[in-house]
């Protein structure tokens, strides 16, 4: 069943006419609190070293190689991942096996990435997600027969005007206050039920205190997927795969989140109206920040609400429905609550105008 895309709160530029999108239906229930990840997960796991011959050839016949030569593209980082990083020893050993750096640094961009192994995992609603919706059922394993590098953070503000020239975000290099209008306006009521005088509760509260904030390091966003292609063409890298994205995000976990909301997000109860620096939340077990909230983070798959039917017996290197008015973003945003910013959600938006000030995105690469 079809159910439409909540607009409510978004802040929309109209540049062209729209009618409304589609996206997953509403969920049953108010969201469980979340769990810290397993130790030891069962359902979410990379493929053994000893097995990656026969999934991975290109690494020769399972024995790691020095693959790194190839890639012109990238500067090198740090070679092995980092134990306080990667926290799981069979990722770090998958890892590793690919023969391929951890982590680089895209040399046309700047983009910090992380290497992804090859692995299999449960797509789709998590096990007593009571807050899935239909578009995420059913689960389905997933196997993804190659490795693949995902940038540590969403695109920034300065990555993407360096490359593009401009920078079209809403909230940039603007004053913020620092107790946002809503907030002070309910402050404000508390005190005038507890008998003070309006004036009183402006004197109490004092002023309002403007902060002058640099956006840089802010998630650049704002963007339509057409606009993200032109980032891509320039660039050299590309979107990641739905499939590619939730594995990256669960890495290893197999609850709707990979720990606590607020911990690891920004979303509408703690973000303040507007979007964060990126990587000032915790990271998930693979290294990389926002995977949940911040701003949506479009992919490249086009959406098609009853997709995870046809893969109801397992699919290798899914790409997604076929070609249809609209493109997938996951992951949630800081004007998103926790039944939205969760591993398995699924929004869907044309491709096209308008722009939304919560939709962003992270690159990809495939080595």
């Amino acid at each position: 069943m079809n159910a439409y895309m909540n607009l409510v709160g978004h802040k929309v530029i109209l540049t062209s006419l729209v009618v409304a999108a589609v996206v997953g239906a509403t969920s049953v229930s108010a969201q469980s609190p979340a769990a810290a990840p397993p130790a030891n997960p069962t359902q979410s796991q990379p493929i053994p070293p000893s097995s990656q011959g026969q999934i991975q050839r290109a690494v020769g016949e399972g024995k790691p190689v020095d693959a790194s030569a190839k890639m012109v593209w990238a500067e090198v980082l740090e070679v092995a991942p980092n134990p306080k990083v990667v926290t799981d020893a069979g990722m770090r050993a998958s890892i590793q096996a690919t023969g391929l750096p951890w982590k680089v640094r895209d040399r046309v961009t700047g983009i910090e990435m992380l290497l992804v192994p090859s692995g299999k995992f449960v797509m789709g609603m998590s096990v007593g997600d009571q807050d899935a919706n239909t578009d995420e059922k059913p689960s389905h394993e997933v196997i993804l027969t190659k490795p693949y590098y995902l940038g540590q953070t969403e695109v920034t503000q300065e990555q993407w005007t360096r490359l593009m020239g401009t920078n079209q975000s809403y909230f940039q290099d603007v004053n913020f206050e620092v107790i946002p209008a809503e907030d002070r306006d309910a402050k404000i009521a508390e005190l005038l039920e507890a008998g003070y005088t309006r004036q009183q509760a402006e004197q109490k509260l004092g002023a309002v205190i403007m902060e002058n904030v640099v956006t840089a390091t802010w998630p650049v966003e704002t963007l339509t997927w057409e606009d993200v292609q032109s980032f891509m063409q320039k660039s050299g890298l590309r979107l990641p795969t739905e499939a590619e994205w939730e594995y990256a995000c669960r890495a290893g976990s197999t609850g709707p989140l990979y720990g606590d909301l607020n911990q690891i997000s920004w979303n509408t109860s703690n973000s303040l109206n507007r979007t964060h620096p990126v990587g000032s939340k915790l990271p998930n077990a693979l290294g990389f920040y926002d995977m949940i909230g911040n701003v949506w983070e479009w992919t490249n798959d086009w959406y098609a609400a009853d997709y995870y039917r046809s893969c109801e017996n397992g699919a290798t290197d899914p790409t997604g429905a076929a070609q249809n008015p609209f493109r997938t973003l996951r992951g949630g945003s800081w004007d998103f609550d926790g039944k939205n910013c969760r591993a398995s959600f699924r929004l869907n938006y044309f491709q096209g105008d308008p722009r939304i000030t919560d939709y962003g995105f992270r690159v990809a690469r495939t080595p």
